[in-house]
């Protein structure tokens, strides 16, 4: 039987404060997710960032580790950061593979020697526009059956900055060099994203809200008035996935509002585990 384990990044703070709006902490959601794609696995959650936090089961126990998004910033070189550094070094000893989104693609970087800052460009909000991929991410199998170019949610000031030795970007955009990796360190393999596969348009929805005035502020919405109508239209359009309307209106095409398509990267993390 598969058995995996969902690193939640975030700290107490900010998992009550996703849920909040959400409905569910990401290490929740991200876990419902990886039951879906494999009925037949058993999923645990760790709670890295908590002081005497420990994994459920013995490290070795589990066939993969997937790694959520985090509000944390990991130059800031918080306690709660560090704790997640030191356990995906040890996984990465272990040799048991991992994927992770956003934060997950920053946190295996870092603790493969690489760097991570703010990013030039801005912040990414709602979605990742013009994805492409390289001539690796094309060969790679964790873009099977993605087209060439593609949009993703994606919610993220920070970026990887500097690469660790033995790593391959399989894809970029123009806001960010690297949209997706292979890191290889120690034993072990890490596929990543900056964007996030497992997010539903709700999740969107939520994110923007919960940004609210700072979203504003930065120049994406006029006004609170006009960020609320934004999320709106995505609640519903994940309702209603036939709400051409919608969809036409805000650009997202099939990559963006079907469920499979949306998934791809995580979901061929899932089959490579499964043919291990």
């Amino acid at each position: 039987m598969l058995r995996l384990l969902v690193l939640e990044g975030n700290s107490r703070s900010g998992r009550r404060r996703i849920a909040q709006t959400a409905g569910a902490t990401p290490g929740e959601s991200y876990a419902d997710l990886l039951r879906t794609l494999a009925p037949q696995a058993a999923v645990d959650i760790y709670l890295g960032t908590d002081e005497g936090a420990s994994s459920p089961q013995p490290i070795d126990a589990y066939h993969g580790v997937a790694i959520t998004g985090s509000s944390l910033n990991i130059y800031q070189c918080e306690a709660e950061l560090m704790r997640q550094i030191e356990f995906v070094r040890e996984v990465f000893a272990r040799g048991i593979p991992m994927f992770g989104s956003c934060w997950g693609l920053q946190l295996a970087a870092v603790a493969a020697g690489g760097e991570v800052g703010l990013n030039p460009a801005g912040r990414e909000v709602a979605f990742a526009r013009k994805i492409t991929l390289t001539t690796e991410g094309h060969l790679h199998p964790m873009h099977a059956r993605r087209a060439a170019a593609f949009d993703a949610p994606a919610i993220h000031s920070d970026v990887v900055t500097r690469l660790p030795a033995d790593t391959v970007i399989t894809a970029r955009n123009a806001i960010c060099e690297v949209q997706a990796a292979e890191i290889r360190f120690g034993r072990g393999v890490f596929w990543g994203v900056q964007y996030h596969p497992e997010y539903r348009l709700h999740d969107v929805a939520s994110v923007i809200r919960r940004y609210g005035q700072t979203l504003v502020d930065e120049g994406f919405f006029a006004d609170l008035a006009e960020l609320e109508r934004y999320a709106a239209d995505l609640s519903a359009l994940e309702a209603d996935p036939k709400r051409r309307d919608i969809a036409w209106r805000l650009g997202l095409d099939a990559d963006i509002v079907s469920d499979a398509i949306r998934q791809t990267e995580l979901a061929n993390w899932v089959s490579f585990l499964e043919c291990k």
